[in-house]
Order: structure tokens, then sequence, then C-alpha cells
């Protein structure tokens, strides 16, 4: 099965696992205990995972960042529209009889920016 990776970046691949139950995202930003931001800077990606807060009045979460320098996120955020947030949780243990078999159920969502 061929992947077609040129979709829109706003587009989710795998539609059958798109989450758009809003209470859904909200309750897993207000939970979720990390979140990745994924930048460019002058066409190198950079990947960093902060800490962060949601602030459900704006509607927004704030990145806790402390870098500075080439790849540091906010110069990034705010030079390239190429932007993409994942947060995630660690969920239930999925037990099993091998440890080859073993595994974690990892709620996730991830948001990627269009381009300007």
């Amino acid at each position: 099965m061929s992947r077609d990776y040129a979709l829109p970046p706003d587009r989710v691949r795998r539609s059958d696992r798109a989450v758009t139950d809003e209470a859904w995202i909200a309750e897993m930003l207000t939970h979720a205990p990390i979140g990745t931001l994924a930048t460019v800077h002058e066409g190198q990606p950079f990947i960093n995972s902060n800490l962060f807060v949601y602030d459900m009045t704006q509607n927004q979460a704030i990145c806790l960042t402390y870098r500075a320098g080439p790849g540091a996120p906010r110069p990034n955020v705010e030079g390239d529209a190429k932007v993409c947030f994942r947060m995630s949780a660690v969920g239930r243990l999925l037990p099993a009889d091998e440890a080859l078999e073993f595994s974690v159920g990892i709620p996730a969502w991830w948001y990627s920016s269009a381009p300007r």
C-alpha cells in the first residue's frame, strides 16, 4: 500500500483515527503532561519536548520553553508557519503473555498548521 505524503498539512492522513470531539480534545489538553513542538528554522526541522498549559478561555496551548539561539521554539514559530504540536499521555497498560507483545495505550492528539 503506497502512502501519500503530499497531503495538505491540516488534513489527517488516517481519517479513521481523527478526533473531532471538542470536549475530548479540551480534556486531553487540560490533563496531558507533555507536548512536543516541531518547528523549522531556515529549512532545518527542530523538535522540542515541552511542558505546556492549556488556557481554556483563549483555547490555546502555551508551551513553556527555555531554549535560546538557533532552533529555539519561539523565533522558529514567529518566523515560519510550518508548526506541529503534539501532546500525549500514558494510557492504560496492555499486558500480554510475552514481553514482546506488552504495550501501553497512548492517547495522543496533534495539530499541524497550514502554510501561510
